[in-house]
């Protein structure tokens, strides 16, 4: 059984990041897609951070769901970053070249010490 995805923003000093909670699944496409506008160009420099930490499974589906999202984020200047992601998954990007939009990060602290940003 899957869990419904939540996702929840808070912002930083450069940017915005999105906990999720739940699976990352066909089921919550929409939520993902429509949680930014990903293909704003006026959003070139902003950096979105997806929290991993509470994602326990994510199928086929939402791996392009995540490479729709690198696509229209990199072509309108978005820059995408996560932190949380456990072996496997950070495995499974490598795999399929998601690590080459998305720069993967141990956990938040070590993120915002890398961006410079507080909270």
């Amino acid at each position: 059984m899957t869990s419904q995805l939540v996702i929840k923003e808070r912002s930083f000093s450069s940017g915005i990041i999105l906990d999720l909670q739940g699976d990352v699944t066909k089921t919550s496409e929409e939520q993902l897609l429509h949680s930014r506008n990903w293909s704003d160009e006026t959003s070139a420099g902003l950096r979105v951070v997806f929290n991993f930490t509470d994602v326990p499974y994510i199928n086929s589906a939402g791996i392009a769901i995540l490479i729709r999202i690198a696509q229209a984020a990199e072509k309108s200047g978005i820059m995408l970053y996560a932190y949380g992601v456990s072996n496997h998954y950070q495995k499974m990007f490598r795999l399929i070249g998601l690590n080459e939009f998305i720069m993967i990060f141990p956990d938040e602290y070590s993120l915002m010490q890398r961006l410079g940003a507080s909270e």
